[in-house]
Order: C-alpha cells, then sequence, then structure tokens
C-alpha cells in the first residue's frame, strides 16, 4: 500500500514532473498529490496545516517565515537557480522606463520581490521610485500585466515567453545579473519531519532518482518526458539551463539573499542562520551528493 505525501507549489518543479512521469515516486512507495497555489500567502497557510506534508517555494521565503516563527525547515534544493526575467508593458523599453511604475509581485516584503528590488537599485532606482503591487504567483502576475493592472513584472517560463511574443518588453533577466540566485527549496514543518521522517526520505530518494536521470538524460528525452508531464516546449527547453547538480541546497544562494537584504535594509530581526535552516541531519539516511 502506498503512502500519502501531499505537497504545495506555484508550479510543479522538473524534477518532481520527472519523478512523477517515470514511477520513482511509485516505486519509492509513495503517491505524491500536487496542490497549485495562487500566492505566498496562501501558501504558508498551507504548510502551517497539518493537511500538508511539504511544499516548494522560494527561499527567501522561507527565512522571512522562519523570522516570524513558522518553525519550517528546508529538505532539498530542486533548481540550481530560478529563471525569471522582468517583462514591461510596451512603450516602457528600458528599466529607467518603470520611475513611477506599478510593478507586481507576489508579496512586497520577500521572495522574488527581493532580487527585483536589488536589480532596480543597481540601476539607481530606489524603493521611492517605483510601487510594488502585491497580486500573487506568476500566473496572477502574468494576467495582471496583461490587462494593464501592473507596468512590469517578474515572470518565469513559460510565461515570459509568451509575454514577448504578444509584444511585451524584456528589460532584465536575472539569471544573467544574479548567477547564484538559489533555485526553489523544498520544505515541511520541522514539528513534521519525526512524524513524516519515512515518507520524506522515499521522497527525497524518488526525487534524487530523478535529479541523476534528469543529468544524464539526452536534453531531448527530458524534453519528451517534461512535455508528458504537462509543459510546454518553451518551458521544457528553458528548465534545461535550471537541472540541480545536488538536492543540497546552495549555502551561498543563501547568503546572497541575506546579502542582497542588508544591502536594502530589509534584514529581519532574527534571520535564520543556513544550518538551522537546512533539515539534512534531521533526515539521516538520504543519500545526496
Amino acid at each position: 500500500m502506498s503512502a500519502c505525501l501531499r505537497q504545495t507549489v506555484f508550479i510543479a518543479p522538473p524534477v518532481c514532473v520527472v519523478a512523477a512521469e517515470l514511477g520513482c515516486f511509485a516505486d519509492a512507495g509513495l503517491t505524491v498529490e500536487t496542490v497549485l497555489t495562487n500566492s505566498s500567502t496562501a501558501q504558508r497557510g498551507q504548510l502551517l496545516d497539518v493537511a500538508f506534508d511539504l511544499g516548494v517555494t522560494a527561499l527567501d521565503n522561507v527565512i522571512v517565515w522562519n523570522a516570524a516563527g513558522s518553525g519550517l525547515r528546508v529538505i532539498a534544493q530542486v533548481e540550481s537557480t530560478t529563471l525569471l526575467r522582468l517583462v514591461a508593458r510596451p512603450g516602457i523599453g528600458a528599466v529607467e522606463g518603470l520611475r513611477g511604475a506599478r510593478i507586481g509581485v507576489d508579496a512586497v516584503g520577500h521572495g522574488f520581490a527581493v532580487v527585483l528590488r536589488h536589480l532596480l537599485l543597481a540601476r539607481r532606482l530606489g524603493a521611492h521610485d517605483y510601487e510594488l503591487h502585491p497580486v500573487g504567483g506568476v500566473g496572477q502576475r502574468f494576467e495582471a500585466l496583461r490587462r494593464g493592472a501592473v507596468d512590469a513584472t517578474l515572470l518565469g517560463p513559460p510565461l515570459d515567453e509568451i509575454a514577448r511574443q504578444e509584444g511585451f518588453s524584456s528589460l532584465i533577466e536575472v539569471a544573467r545579473e544574479v548567477p547564484d540566485f538559489p533555485g526553489q527549496v523544498i520544505v515541511a514543518r520541522a514539528a513534521h519531519l519525526e512524524e513524516a521522517g519515512e515518507r520524506l526520505r522515499r521522497y527525497l530518494s524518488a526525487l534524487e532518482r530523478a535529479r541523476r536521470w534528469l543529468h544524464d538524460a539526452p536534453d531531448d528525452a527530458v524534453v519528451e518526458v517534461l512535455s508528458a508531464g504537462g509543459y510546454g516546449p518553451a518551458s521544457a527547453r528553458a528548465s534545461l539551463r535550471t537541472r540541480p547538480t545536488s538536492l543540497v541546497p546552495s549555502r551561498a544562494g543563501f547568503e546572497r539573499l541575506l546579502a542582497m537584504r542588508r544591502d536594502l535594509d530589509l534584514m529581519p530581526a532574527t534571520a535564520p542562520r543556513f544550518d538551522d535552516l537546512y533539515a539534512g541531519a534531521a533526515l539521516p539516511g538520504v543519500t545526496v551528493p
């Protein structure tokens, strides 16, 4: 009989899709239910709800949530980086055109808003030069841009490509500007680690099998499997750039986020340390490189 795990995600990451499509979860004796969320606020509530076992989210979200006492732990990082592009309405052809603009974000104080503020400040746009408008996850941000509710926003594949095809301007590619920006992580409640430990070990072992396949398989085979799992051609191809070389979270990426927060004067009063955040020691028996 399969054990069940329930996870909350914005978009299922490639390694999870591959684990499902290739039967890695099933071989590990797991049934994994994936629930899509529409904002980090909603996702935090889900992660603290006993109905959910884990979630896929931005590492910066966890830093802020834990500073507020959420008690979450990172158990894996599932992409080498998160592909994001700052896209603006037609007529805004450069970052300088965002002065006075409304920029759509998921949350004003955490998540991808931090790297957005960092990139804008590097181009001499401070927090007083634009308005951050919380509209939700990537799908909600794309629709807000389309209907003119915001002037610009960060989008990932395939929505950034669709936006450019529809005439929106591409202003900044985050991976080029911040190559050590960390990819999304898998998190679980610290109090849940012992209770769900065996299921989580099976889950991580299945992900590691999928990760190794992603690393070794030809690009066309990866695109084929991701397409079967619901990815469009553009997003499947883009995901080739973010294949993780390990499921171990990047300490350098964590420190990069903290450095950006210090520069922006956004450090939480009780920011967690990397060793407090990563739960590798709490899940012994998982072999990852």
